[in-house]
């Protein structure tokens, strides 16, 4: 059944990311999504190979369309015009605002052409902020949002879906106010942005921007998709989908390639620099560097831009498995090492972990037990979740004496403690979860979660010493607690926290 354009339907969560459908009036695309930016001028990959490399989607730029095209685009539509026929989604031209500092267009002219044009998806003429002085930041933020208001009664009753930007990149107090101001005004947006921040993606400053992601994300309605413009590198990708960002788009694939550049899963190479392919898709399968550096410039260019588009297409792929398999956090801490900036933006996400647990599952249908294996995993939203219900278990009993044995090598040797005397707690103590009430034994996720056993990190014994002692002195500060050692880490762990309970 079609619905209207502009639904939102959520299929599934892990961490703040989400699976969903959006429902436009061309067609329905599943988020997360990436557009790939179609050049009006000049299209080094036929639009077909696109949808063949699948891409259902694509954005073009409406105020340099119609600088080109004029009324020959209203005549056959953005679709026509382009020869794309999976969803189209067209930018106000801000960002040429950006670049060169105005357009020669105001809002009214530029909305009214891309309804005329047929767009699925519009973008107001909004303000972007960029890299700037907190005055000028100031400005954009303003200045989009009165340009929001004044929009609304342009838009109303269309069946383009249109986009409300959050401005104020780079400061986290006008990026609140901006995205204060799409909150109150989203009934009449159908989706919403996050603009501004490209010019900090190209610098690899991914710090400024998963924080400037998560101050927007707090505020803004969770019924709304929320796209990130810019945004096209796996790496930043990946954790924009972790704190809930839904599309994506931007020129990387095209404008590396026409500088014989290659994304990779961990930057971005020059194609000079590869003896091999560190890729399996069509292109690296059948190509080598060398070949791909004695072709023509123009053969060369589609190639390369082939290749990228896989590469962020395998980004988008992986993290949807990972939502389906609550595992988006390993997602996270495995992609994160592939390059400084990325895990010094990973390691912000202990600052979001409250944010993160309130749309993560505590279990899904299938169970998957968890990974786990240093300092990060520590962050995890399912181990947050799991200590606030266990302590959530724990607290009102009447325990006069605490048993504490060491959790055994195998989870399976995890006997469950059913039948013991009133007022007795016996418990396994265990490096991340930090203690296992005995009768909870086999209830997920107690015997569901691996670590390296014989090389547990000695700050990850010290936080669970420290998090066992402080629970256990904080709820029954009366009773006396005997401590079990057994081997490894466990010999260790049970000297200290007999010396903390003595």
């Amino acid at each position: 059944m079609t619905k209207p354009p502009g639904t939102f339907e959520i299929k599934d969560t892990d961490l703040a990311g989400r699976i969903g459908k959006l429902y436009l009036k061309n067609g329905v695309i599943e988020t997360p999504a990436f557009f790939p930016v179609i050049d009006i001028y000049r299209q080094d990959v036929p639009p077909n190979e696109l949808l063949e490399i699948g891409f259902k989607q694509a954005i073009t730029n409406a105020y340099l369309t119609l600088k080109r095209f004029g009324d020959e685009a209203v005549e056959k539509g953005i679709h026509g015009i382009i020869g794309f026929k999976g969803v189209v989604m067209t930018d106000s031209g801000a960002y040429q605002m950006l670049e060169y500092g105005e357009v020669d267009v105001d809002q009214e002219t530029i909305i009214n052409y891309q309804k005329r044009i047929g767009s699925d998806i519009g973008v107001i003429l909004d303000v972007p902020t960029g890299i700037a002085s907190y005055e000028n930041a100031k400005r954009s933020v303003v200045e989009t949002g009165k340009r929001a208001e004044e929009a609304i009664g342009l838009i109303k009753d269309s069946d383009t879906v249109w986009v409300l930007p959050v401005q104020g990149a780079g400061y986290s107090d006008l990026t609140a106010e901006s995205a204060e101001i799409a909150r109150r005004l989203s009934p009449h947006y159908g989706m919403l942005g996050i603009g501004g921040l490209t010019s900090y993606m190209e610098k690899y400053d991914y710090l400024t921007v998963v924080d400037m992601i998560h101050v927007a994300k707090r505020i803004l309605p969770g019924g709304k998709p929320v796209h990130l413009f810019g945004a096209g590198h796996p790496l930043i990708i990946t954790l924009a989908i972790a704190l809930g960002v839904d599309t994506f788009d931007s020129a990387s694939y095209i404008l590396y390639a026409r500088d014989n550049r290659y994304i990779t899963d961990y930057g971005v190479e020059r194609l000079d620099r590869l003896e091999y392919f560190p890729c399996t898709c069509p292109v690296c399968s059948r190509y080598t560097p060398k070949d791909l550096l004695e072709m023509n410039k123009e053969e060369r260019t589609r190639l390369l831009a082939i290749h990228n588009l896989y590469a962020i297409k395998r980004a988008i792929d992986r993290a949807k498995q990972a939502i389906r398999e609550g595992r988006l956090w390993e997602l996270l801490e495995e992609t994160s090492r592939r390059h400084p900036s990325s895990y010094e933006a990973f390691r912000a996400f202990r600052k979001y972990r409250d944010y993160l647990a309130l749309s993560t599952p505590y279990v899904k249908g299938v169970v998957r037990g968890l990974r786990l294996y240093g300092e990060e995993s520590l962050w995890r939203p399912k181990i947050i979740l799991y200590r606030r219900r266990l302590e959530k278990y724990l607290s009102g009993r009447r325990v006069k004496r605490v048993i504490l044995k060491p959790y055994p090598e195998k989870a399976e040797e995890c006997p469950r403690y059913t039948d013991v005397e009133d007022e007795v707690l016996v418990a396994y103590y265990t490096p991340y979860l930090g203690i296992i009430p005995g009768e909870l034994c086999g209830v997920y996720p107690t015997i569901h979660f691996n670590y390296p056993e014989r090389e547990v990190p000695e700050s990850i014994i010290e936080e669970m010493i420290d998090y066992v002692a402080s629970l256990v002195r904080r709820l029954y500060p009366d009773a006396t607690v005997t401590v079990e050692e057994g081997s490894g880490w466990r010999e260790k762990a049970a000297r200290i926290l007999r010396e903390r309970f003595s």
